[in-house]
């Protein structure tokens, strides 16, 4: 396998902060590496840098031997190096062809140029018409338009005059790369010719990302970058994907697959790479890096329970209603206790043998029928998700979601990144809308447009990334969220949070970050709220302060009968504390269970995170 890209020791960060230490890899002509790893980690600053979207500080990034280091990132483009965007980076003030044009090359090259190609140029040459091929068929459908389609703001659908005008000339022959013209792409071998005269704000989300597909490709590239590529796709979207990367693959490209969907990366990957941190824990085959105990711990957290579990004794927490976690009569939960596991989607497409096949249906168990909208709302249940579906204008994210929290209890929400937590939570609080299914909050029918209501009502959210204003000091954040009515509640909270006394006159943005995941409870909790929902309170925390957090939200949820809904990564932190569970995987509920029978079976938890584990792991070396 000959490599095209090289990184070493590279340390790297946006603007002066380091993200990226010491990481070192090579991506080979037609082969497909997978980059993963928990929310944080650096992964889409690992592409900034390659790109030159980000600083590189230490180390050495080469493609075909030309350094990059120091280079443009239009530089680096004419080199060979292609990049996707999680958000589908596109210029909408050109059409979708012009979109391609901007990229494409040349026709033809300056003579000194072609002189000079590198020697793998014919294989990248040659790898347009692969690429091309790879993704007409797949894209065909998500390119045809649709009668009647909104014009997405735009008053009439066409090009704006400025359009053109914006993708001026570049200045010539600087960094070894010749003068930017407009390319000629065939936008219909990229499966985009019934679209090519339109604008992207018209585009559906899977047309913005075929758009974005094919502008990578339009090229011809020797090393592709894909960010987050499956986000927003449904199953048999994610399993045109994987076919078509392995055809760009297949033409000799080396591609660099980014991905919250880890079974997409292991089904589809010749080669896994693991960032935690900043730092690769963990490379090798998809089946070795699977296995890996430090794959285990980035993305579960600790794994230390006896018997392989999570560190859960059984029996260690109950609901606040008497009623046993795991019992017949929650919503979800297995008839008789025990997990509840739904079937698994059919595997991608792979360069390696096909894992064995899955289990018959008739061995999968069946999940009982849910309650009828009558008994949705019984009075110590806070929250009731009936069959939910919602998501962005992209599309649907959460499918057919169901759960309920009751008073005095906590329910941990967990799941990959990707799987959906965050959009739920603010689905709950009612930031998002139904497209399908009901919602129950604090036993009223919750509505679009309400969240100010539910607030008022009772619910409070601790949302992801802390919930106080940073230039505010402690004292003026506490005394915003109480308001008149529970300015006297501020001792209170304080009494479950100490360290914040000493802290009342500083500024939010100057705490430390577990001093701010303090905050952020106590501004949540100063209102005497019925039902919390809390996103991902250990993210960007020190190892040993989120679990203190954690126990002290346990015992307030014990002493104010507060229901409490735990949106966490870590399985191993969050089932401690939790006394039930729900495990979703891709939008859907995969799991749930009594917090003890969950961290009883690893083995079904860390399918919903790292995919099914293939039945005979291959053993011979990367």
């Amino acid at each position: 396998m000959t490599a095209v890209l090289s990184v070493d020791m590279l340390s790297a960060g946006p603007g002066s902060s380091r993200i990226i230490e010491d990481v070192s890899f090579s991506l080979g002509a037609g082969s497909v590496t997978g980059l993963i790893g928990p929310n944080g980690a650096g992964k889409t600053t690992l592409i900034d840098a390659l790109t030159g979207f980000a600083t590189i500080f230490v180390g050495s990034v080469t493609l075909d031997g030309v350094a990059l280091a120091g280079l443009p990132a239009h530089a680096r483009q004419r080199h060979g190096l292609a990049r996707t965007f999680q958000a589908l980076e596109l210029f909408d003030s050109l059409d979708v062809a012009e979109n391609l044009a901007v990229v494409a090359r040349p026709a033809r090259a300056p003579s000194h140029l072609a002189a000079s190609r590198p020697p793998t140029a014919p294989i990248a040459a040659a790898s347009v018409d692969a690429s091309a091929d790879a993704v007409a068929e797949p894209l065909a459908e998500a390119g045809r338009p649709e009668a009647g389609r909104p014009d997405g703001g735009w008053s009439d659908g066409t090009r704006p005059d400025s359009g053109r005008r914006s993708a001026g000339r570049r200045g010539g022959g600087r960094h070894g790369v010749e003068p930017w013209r407009p390319g000629v792409v065939d936008a219909g071998r990229l499966g985009l010719g019934s679209i090519a005269g339109r604008l992207p704000a018209t585009l559906t989300h899977d047309e913005r990302a075929a758009v974005a597909f094919g502008r990578a490709l339009a090229g011809t590239p020797k090393v592709l970058l894909l960010d987050e590529p499956a986000a927003g796709l449904d199953p048999a979207d994610r399993h045109e994907l994987a076919t078509r990367i392995r055809r760009v693959a297949d033409g000799g490209v080396a591609v660099l697959l980014v991905d919250h969907d880890v079974q997409l990366v292991f089904d589809v990957c010749d080669h896994v790479l693991v960032l935690d941190s900043g730092r690769i824990v963990a490379r090798g085959r998809p089946a070795q890096v699977r296995a890996d105990p430090a794959v285990r711990a980035a993305y579960l957290g600790e794994t230390d329970g006896p018997d392989g579990g999570l560190g859960v004794r059984p029996g260690d927490h109950s609901g606040r209603s008497g009623e046993p976690a795991g019992d017949a009569t929650t919503p979800l939960a297995r008839p008789g206790g025990g997990v509840r596991r739904v079937p698994p989607t059919p595997p991608m497409p792979s360069a390696s043998p096909a894992p064995s096949e899955p289990p018959a249906p008739s061995a999968m168990p069946v999940p009982p029928e849910l309650p009828a909208p009558s008994e949705l709302a019984a009075p110590s249940e806070l929250l009731v998700l009936d069959r939910v579906t919602s998501g962005y204008h992209e599309g649907p994210v959460l499918r057919e979601v169901s759960l309920t929290v009751r008073a005095g209890e906590i329910v941990a929400l967990l799941g990959a990144n990707g799987a959906g937590k965050t959009t739920l939570i603010r689905t709950a609080a009612g930031q998002l809308p139904l497209s399908g299914g009901r919602i129950v909050v604090l036993g009223e029918p919750s509505r679009r447009g309400g969240a100010s209501a539910l607030a008022r009502r009772g619910l409070a959210v601790v949302p992801q990334g802390r919930g106080a204003l940073a230039r505010l000091t402690v004292r003026e954040n506490l005394a915003l969220a109480a308001g008149r009515r529970h300015r006297g509640d501020i001792d209170r909270v304080l009494g479950w949070f100490p360290p914040l006394r000493d802290l009342l006159d500083r500024a939010a943005g100057e705490l430390s970050g577990g001093e701010r995941q303090r905050l952020a409870l106590a501004v949540a909790l100063v209102r005497r709220p019925r039902l919390l929902l809390v996103d991902e309170l250990s993210f960007g925390l020190a190892p040993g302060v989120a679990p203190r957090l954690l126990e002290l939200l346990r015992t307030i949820a014990a002493e104010t009968s507060t229901g409490v809904l735990l949106v966490e990564q870590f399985v191993a932190i969050a089932l401690r504390v939790a006394d039930r569970g729900y495990v979703l995987d891709r939008g859907r509920i995969a799991l749930s269970a009594s917090a003890a029978e969950l961290a009883a079976r690893p083995d079904l938890v860390e399918a919903t995170y790292l995919g099914d584990a293939p039945a005979t792991p291959p053993t011979d070396q990367p």
